[in-house]
């Protein structure tokens, strides 16, 4: 059994750091730049890109933030209504992948993206999303904010109530897993958007497993689940149907 560690934290310049928030700010930095430089080794446009991204990983920030308070925040929300005005008032991380994605959509189309290129740019964001989500996960894991169910597994965590099941230390390891995975598959060439479907339909098959972990398991976390994993599935089945096309680029 993993023994309990309280969240690392250190103080400066009168404040205090928390080691999910620095993690949280790392994630969105090294997505930024493992984006971008991706983009640009495969022939897209880099400010074209940069612009994108920029939308993305901010309209996904602020999508996490709202969603999580519409929906497991309604009542409070109802009553104190300026809680949207504090982005770090709560996250939720479906939330987050929805919002960027359809963000990805919008601003595809505002800066002139073909088809090809969209793909092509989903299909980064899928590959570079399993590492910036282990690092992110990490934090959770720090911060214990994801207490599962009662368990005296190998795995559980001697909490100060006793022990459970930690789900952002479990989520962190396996999309650490799934981020090896990738740069093994990496030494190959695969159409897009074959890493983006992978992505979607792996995270999301494995929330679903991952509910079951739960104390109370969650009906938006399935919905999401199962949202994720079907549209995993259909990108997964794009990229079969046009991998010639898709791969030389016409």
């Amino acid at each position: 059994m993993i023994p309990y560690i309280a969240q690392p934290q250190f103080h400066a310049m009168g404040m205090t750091f928390y080691a999910f928030g620095l993690l949280a700010a790392t994630a969105f930095l090294v997505g930024w730049w493992a984006i971008v430089r991706r983009a640009h080794r495969l022939g897209l446009d880099r400010g074209k890109v940069e612009r994108l991204t920029f939308n993305m990983l901010g309209w996904g920030f602020c999508g996490s933030h709202v969603l999580y308070l519409v929906l497991f925040q309604r009542a409070d929300l109802a009553r104190h209504p300026w809680r949207l005005l504090n982005p770090l008032d709560g996250i939720y991380s479906f939330g987050g992948i929805v919002s960027g994605v359809l963000a990805v959509i919008w601003f595809a189309h505002r800066y002139k993206f073909t088809r090809l290129q969209l793909w092509r740019y989903l299909d980064v964001v899928g590959f570079v999303f399993p590492f910036c989500w282990t690092i992110a996960r990490t934090g959770c894991a720090l911060a214990h904010d994801h207490v599962g169910a009662a368990s005296t597994s190998w795995i559980a965590v001697r909490f100060p109530s006793g022990p459970h099941l930690d789900l952002g230390l479990i989520e962190a390891l396996f999309t650490a897993g799934v981020a090896l995975c990738f740069l093994l598959l990496d030494r190959r060439t695969w159409p897009a958007p074959f890493f983006f479907g992978l992505s979607l339909f792996g995270s999301g098959l494995f929330r679903l497993w991952l509910d079951t972990l739960q104390s109370s398991p969650a009906t938006t976390d399935r919905l999401f689940g199962w949202g994720s994993a079907a549209l995993g599935c259909s990108m997964l089945m794009l990229a079969w149907r046009h991998r010639e096309r898709l791969s030389n680029g016409s």
